[in-house]
């Protein structure tokens, strides 16, 4: 058996995230169908992240086994020849035997942007949060850098959400403002449910005052999903990039 790495860009428009449900159209289940198709076989992969309904992709990675032999370049090809035209494998290279696309990530990287201007483009109202209103950019700044380090993140993650532990370590975290483009972007070893959006959330609320800066670390602190921000809207969330050893 041979272990595949995939790199897939997609995007989440018109999925209900990442992972497999019956009855509904989702990013893996498109790539295992396509998968099947050309490999004449079952396929299960399993992806580096569960990106949620909505949410796009630049560098999801995926693995799977099979026994077949067919080449990368082929097997590249060929997946996206059967692949609906959101949806791009963009890399696929042979991984060792104790590759695992899941647990041996180190980091990711994600961005969200939202778009200050009253006028969003249609080429870009399904990729970004269009907000227009006033934000103190300042305040949204000094918010962003406590979010950096080693916290628990109950607050800031789905209250539902079935994992062991939720502590989690961001190296950084910061706002680069292009023009009407506001990409806030964030590293860390791993995410929860909703929380990257959850924290977009909470410094959206800071940037209206509703939430002061220096409530951050009591928010951290009371491990209480309401006392942080509602959860912003998922098109404006991006996954980036997966690192690995």
């Amino acid at each position: 058996m041979r272990k595949m790495k995939l790199t897939l860009a997609y995007d989440g428009t018109p999925y209900h995230g990442w992972q497999v449900q019956p009855g509904l159209p989702t990013v893996q289940g498109e790539l295992e169908d396509a998968l099947g198709r050309l490999l004449d076989q079952r396929v299960r992969t399993r992806g580096a992240g569960r990106t949620d309904a909505g949410v796009h992709a630049h560098g999801q990675v995926a693995h799977f086994e099979t026994g077949r032999p067919i080449g990368v370049d082929a097997l590249h090809r060929g997946v996206n020849a059967l692949l609906p035209p959101p949806i791009r494998v963009v890399g696929v290279e042979e991984a060792a035997a104790g590759f695992d696309a899941r647990a041996s990530a180190r980091a990711k990287t994600y961005e969200y942007h939202i778009w200050r201007d009253p006028v969003v483009s249609p080429f870009r109202r399904d990729f970004v949060h269009a907000l227009s209103r006033s934000l103190d950019g300042g305040a949204m700044d000094r918010a962003a850098a406590k979010f950096v380090g080693v916290h628990d993140f109950t607050a800031f993650s789905a209250a539902r959400a079935q994992v062991v532990g939720r502590v989690r370590e961001v190296y950084d975290a910061g706002w680069e403002r292009r023009g009407p483009d506001w990409v806030f972007r964030i590293r860390a070893n791993g995410f929860l449910q909703y929380m990257a959006r959850t924290i977009v959330g909470t410094l959206i609320e800071v940037g209206d005052g509703r939430i002061d800066p220096e409530d951050i670390d009591p928010i951290f602190d009371s491990r209480d999903r309401r006392r942080a921000g509602s959860s912003a809207p998922a098109r404006g969330l991006h996954l980036m990039s997966v690192e690995y050893d």
